[in-house]
């Protein structure tokens, strides 16, 4: 496999802003406000580095195990991260003697909530939570965990958090957490909440393709459209012939070995469909079949984001993931919630 550039920023390549976010105290609560592209994640990642390097004891949160993975090898070497429902269950268990309580499932056998209100119980009626260790907690994605969580942090003592977020990428469960709810959580005041305008990721035609989704709440800014110029061109392809479709991708992926491609599918229907044809069908290539990757939810698979190949993921997966080439698979199927 050949290696893909995947790696942090020098703290010499952060703008004013940026650096502003990266360099606050180590004690005390911040919020760190912005749009896609602003480099909210980065900056995240680069806080951790510090406590890294003046070996304090933090914990990185991120959304899902796919994220987990991503920022763990785009940090490098030694990043303390969990999912950060995972490590609540252990941080619950550890501070109370007991597991999470959690609500039914519904229906049967699908994923099952936290019941906050019975941790907000069970912390209250507790008192070895005190003798708990308190990590400098960093959280990326932050509007993605529901209120009642930074609540219950905050009940069970923690008293250093840095969360980045941006309520217009909530992903929609109905157990998200606004601006207001994390400020209000946490006990930080409007004024010291820092907002990252500037978008230094996307070119230009991914930046306006982005800003169609933005959903107008003014809580977080409108990253501001890059004035640099771009070779890339979003293109909608039609096929009839699904297995030329796939060779096509395999001839992408093979002029360009060091790129990770993402393909980014509705259901885990497609996304099967995706992976048998991509492992099955014969194709003449220069470099050999490049690597398959995928994720299946629930899955326990280690994926690598620092090499080229192509990675097949549903939408539900691909939160705070980046690729250097996208296809949005068969559109046409993909979930949309008009609300």
């Amino acid at each position: 496999m050949t290696k893909r550039e995947f790696n942090l920023p020098g703290i010499q390549d952060l703008s004013k802003g940026q650096e502003e976010a990266r360099s606050l105290a180590k004690e005390g609560q911040h919020l760190i406000i912005g749009g896609p592209g602003t480099g909210k994640s980065v900056v995240a990642l680069l806080r951790a580095r510090r406590h890294q390097r003046d070996k304090d004891d933090y914990v990185f949160l991120v959304y899902n195990k796919l994220l987990n993975q991503a920022s763990g090898q785009l940090f490098g070497a030694g990043l303390c991260s969990q999912q950060w429902q995972s490590w609540f269950k252990g941080i619950f268990n550890a501070a109370t003697g007991e597991n999470v309580p959690m609500l039914p499932a519904e229906p049967p056998g699908t994923w099952q909530e936290f019941d906050w209100s019975k941790v907000s119980e069970v912390i209250a009626a507790s008192s070895s939570h005190n003798k708990l260790k308190h990590p400098f907690l960093i959280i990326d994605e932050g509007q993605d965990m529901p209120p009642e969580f930074y609540q219950a942090l905050v009940k069970l003592g923690f008293e250093n958090f840095y969360v980045v977020a941006d309520q217009n990428q909530q992903i929609i469960s109905g157990l998200n957490s606004t601006r207001l709810g994390i400020q209000n959580a946490l006990g930080i005041a409007p004024g010291d909440v820092i907002e990252l305008h500037e978008n230094y990721r996307n070119p230009l035609p991914i930046a306006r393709l982005a800003r169609e989704f933005y959903t107008g709440d003014p809580a977080s800014p409108l990253p501001s459209l890059p004035d640099k110029p771009s070779r890339i061109r979003s293109q909608l392809i039609a096929y009839e012939d699904f297995q030329k479709l796939i060779e096509n991708i395999l001839k992408l992926a093979d002029s360009n070995p060091a790129k990770l491609i993402g393909i980014i599918t509705p259901n885990n229907k497609a996304r099967e469909r995706y992976v048998n044809e991509l492992r099955s069908v014969t194709v003449q290539l220069d470099n050999g079949r490049p690597a398959i990757q995928t994720y299946a939810s629930g899955a326990n698979a280690r994926l690598s984001f620092n090499e080229g190949g192509i990675m097949v993921i549903n939408a539900q997966a691909c939160k705070g993931l980046e690729f250097d080439i996208v296809f949005l698979a068969d559109i046409d199927q993909h979930y949309y919630n008009a609300q």
